[in-house]
């Protein structure tokens, strides 16, 4: 249940704070895709030294399976296509990729990805993004090897003079972890939008509380 206090002990890798990591809500486990499930796919975009990356996910419950990734450094646009169609049926889910290269999401629904769309950045879109992560227990296949080592390596800012692990994320090893969390950012946004609604039913009114 801690993968990198199992590394370091057992497979002699290198001890790391384990109060700066953001997830320790993940293992590593082979397991097969339920016919019956619906795929979420999150794309994230790079090139000279980050990778473009397409992962796939799907929820079951509280539990958050990643079955497939996509990742290549300097993959060129006219090579995106490609690199999406090695994962299973990536066409034929919808994929919600960063806003920030409309040009690429253009070029992927001309050549065969006509469900890619935009995703919907806003205040605090990251930090709820990695809290709904969080909040799920996140089983990895093995072969995804990329989102294996982000999970063991995304972490909070810690103070250079003091050690304190602060309240900031770090923006680095989280290309993986971006593409998740635009995968699942209409499931969160649901979720929110019913959790708000509920609060709202079971609030008490001013008048009702005063009498």
């Amino acid at each position: 249940n801690d993968p990198d206090k199992f590394a370091h002990i057992w497979l002699g890798d290198y001890q790391r704070n384990s109060e700066a990591r953001v997830f320790k809500n993940w293992r590593i486990e082979e397991f097969d895709v339920d016919a019956d499930a619906v795929l979420r796919q999150g794309a994230d975009w790079g090139f000279s030294i980050d990778p473009t990356v397409l992962v796939q996910a799907f929820i079951v419950g509280r539990k958050l399976y990643i079955p497939y990734e996509a990742y290549r450094v300097g993959c060129e646009i006219a090579d995106t296509p490609s690199l999406f169609l090695s994962v299973p049926d990536a066409e034929k889910w919808p994929i919600v990729a960063d806003s920030s290269r409309p040009e690429t999401i253009s070029h992927l629904q001309k050549h065969g990805f006509p469900k890619i769309v935009p995703a919907v950045k806003g205040a605090r879109s990251v930090e709820e993004g990695i809290e709904f992560l969080r909040s799920h227990e996140i089983i990895v296949h093995p072969r995804c090897k990329h989102t294996i080592d982000e999970l063991k390596s995304y972490s909070y800012k810690t103070d250079p003079l003091t050690g304190i692990v602060m309240p900031v994320l770090e923006d680095k090893n989280n290309h993986v972890i971006d593409s998740l969390r635009y995968a699942c950012e209409g499931a969160r946004r649901i979720l929110k939008k019913q959790a708000q609604a509920s609060a709202d039913t079971y609030r008490p009114s001013v008048a009702g509380y005063a009498a």
